[in-house]
């Protein structure tokens, strides 16, 4: 049998399901880690950083079990403080 070059070879539903989760991991670490250290550094948050931290991670939760939607979420970001979150 022939070798198959890798860069050839199609890729599966699996493979592409699982390098659309990895690029979506990667981008939210980095944003995450980008808005912590802001957050931190810029407008001294070392103080409560693990309480934001904690609401982060509850409020992933909620949206996690559909009780809360993102799309909520950047609705109330932009109406009440005028930010808008690309989505």
């Amino acid at each position: 049998m022939a070798k198959v070059n890798p860069r050839n070879k199609p890729a599966s539903q699996e493979d592409v399901k699982r390098a659309w989760n990895k690029g979506v991991n990667d981008g939210v670490t980095e944003a995450m880690s980008i808005l912590l250290t802001v957050l931190v550094d810029k407008f001294n948050g070392a103080e409560y950083i693990r309480d934001v931290w904690r609401e982060v991670q509850k409020l992933s939760e909620e949206v996690g079990e559909k009780r809360v939607s993102t799309t909520d979420l950047r609705l109330v970001l932009l109406e009440e403080y005028g930010i808008e979150v690309a989505k």
